[in-house]
């Protein structure tokens, strides 16, 4: 029933939770998972800028922290893929630039996946928001059924 799943991650502890539910999708047929990591559009511009925001100046060539991070986010990647692959599914790779949470919903319908699966962050401050913004978003604009692994409670929260 849910052969192709897509696993959107930001490489966080939440998000990563989602790696532990995998046996158990597997049973429920899961054989292949689409890894997606959203490159957050305001963060590239905020990088561009050398964190000025609008009023900075884009620079022509990569900076050194443009190339630590693009470095870092391919090797969260090769690393999530191996974990996956090892688990025994085909892992596809996405790195869409844009809106997380409109590049999530847009990459499930491009790969025709059978349901998204995501780690919430839960960010909120407030006691009653139990989803983070993107997580919201998904569940509300995607046509798949969306199931969101929850942030372990902190104690006394």
């Amino acid at each position: 029933m849910f052969e192709r799943i897509l696993f959107p991650t930001d490489f966080s502890e939440p998000s990563m939770k989602v790696l532990g539910y995998i046996p158990a999708l597997q049973e429920a047929g899961t054989r292949e998972v689409v890894l997606v990591h959203v490159i957050d559009q305001k963060d590239v511009t905020l990088i561009a800028s050398g964190g000025q925001g609008f009023l900075g100046t884009v620079p022509d060539r990569e900076t050194e922290t443009q190339r630590q991070l693009r470095e870092e986010i391919q090797h969260r990647i090769i690393d999530t893929r191996r974990a996956l692959e090892k688990q025994g599914v085909k892992v596809t790779v996405r790195t869409p630039v844009g809106n997380p949470g409109k590049e999530i919903v847009a990459a499930a319908d491009a790969e025709g996946t059978s349901l998204i699966v995501l780690g919430s962050h839960g960010r909120s401050n407030i006691r009653d928001r139990l989803l983070g913004t993107v997580s919201e978003y998904v569940i509300k604009n995607a046509l798949q059924p969306v199931l969101v692994i929850k942030r372990d409670r902190v104690a006394g929260g």
